[in-house]
């Protein structure tokens, strides 16, 4: 499905439509002719109607990103905008917290805000993720972090899964990795560090990132209570294969969780392969060419000083 600049999500009973606007639609700005939604599965086109459609009927949606691009966001400030008051927003660029964040007061700039509900500025590049902010803030519905700090995931990785608080402890021991699962996570956490992850650290740094998922599980559990919970994570957290909807398919079996990736154009143009989306995304939102990025591995490439 081709994405026009003028789109809008439009609540209708039981599902949300997704249509051209008679009135003022919500403004994804400059818009490549080339972003696309594909089915997962198949890498198959997925129209409009039927976007509208599986984002209706779903219990639980998951929006992944590639953190650094800011067509992803732009994209998923609209669908929550459209949204509206039906989503439950969980950030995880937010603290996690036992209950929704506070409000923005009358006088208080976004960046004091920001501040004070434990969003990383710096770490996460704002403004990057304005559109998103404030797309979930102007639906007026509860925002809920699940963003673990430093000191707990210290814990986790030196003691492991069952040091981290007890809902998390235990959402991960009711939902334990399989052996593939596992492997693929240990991939990806070797390739993350490009190689030169010490095997010794692999299991701790599994458990962390597995808590993490559990964090983000757990949110949106307590989200459910106020909205269709929906989750606003980088794409390894939506995976239905090693993350989020693994654990939400043991803690609330009859939810249907849509997840939905953002993946990018290769820098010839090509839109990823069938491969690299079936069994982790349901659909796939697929953007132009790639982001101007610095090799985060040539470091190590460099050649030792003596």
């Amino acid at each position: 499905m081709r994405l026009s600049s003028r789109l809008c999500v439009v609540g209708a009973c039981a599902a949300s439509v997704i249509t051209a606007c008679r009135g003022p639609a919500p403004d994804l700005g400059p818009v490549p002719a080339d972003l696309t939604v594909v089915d997962g599965g198949t890498g198959t086109p997925v129209s409009s109607r039927d976007l509208a459609a599986r984002l209706g009927r779903a219990d639980a949606v998951l929006l992944g990103e590639l953190h650094d691009n800011p067509e992803h966001h732009r994209v998923r400030a609209a669908l929550l905008r459209g949204a509206g008051m039906r989503a439950a927003p969980v950030f995880e660029h937010f603290t996690r917290a036992d209950v929704p964040l506070p409000r923005p007061s009358a006088d208080e700039t976004r960046e004091a805000w920001l501040d004070r509900t434990g969003f990383d500025r710096d770490g996460w590049a704002w403004p990057l993720h304005a559109p998103l902010v404030d797309a979930a803030l102007a639906t007026g519905a509860p925002i809920r972090g699940s963003n673990l700090d430093r000191a707990a995931l210290r814990d986790v990785v030196r003691r492991g899964a069952s040091a981290a608080a007890a809902p998390l402890a235990a959402l991960v021991a009711a939902a334990p990795l399989d052996s593939a699962a596992r492997a693929g996570l240990d991939a990806d956490l070797v390739a993350g560090h490009c190689g030169q992850l010490p095997a010794a650290m692999i299991p701790g740094m599994r458990d962390a990132q597995v808590v993490r998922d559990a964090a983000m599980a757990d949110a949106m559990l307590a989200a459910s209570q106020s909205g269709v919970p929906w989750l606003l994570a980088g794409n390894g957290h939506v995976r239905r294969d090693l993350a989020v909807p693994r654990l939400l398919a043991v803690a609330r079996p009859q939810w249907r969780v849509l997840a939905v990736g953002f993946l990018e154009r290769d820098s010839g143009g090509r839109a990823p392969a069938v491969s690299a989306m079936r069994g982790r995304y349901d659909l796939v939102v697929v953007t132009g060419a790639p982001m101007g990025r610095p090799d985060p591995c040539a470091a190590f490439r460099q050649p030792s000083r003596r």
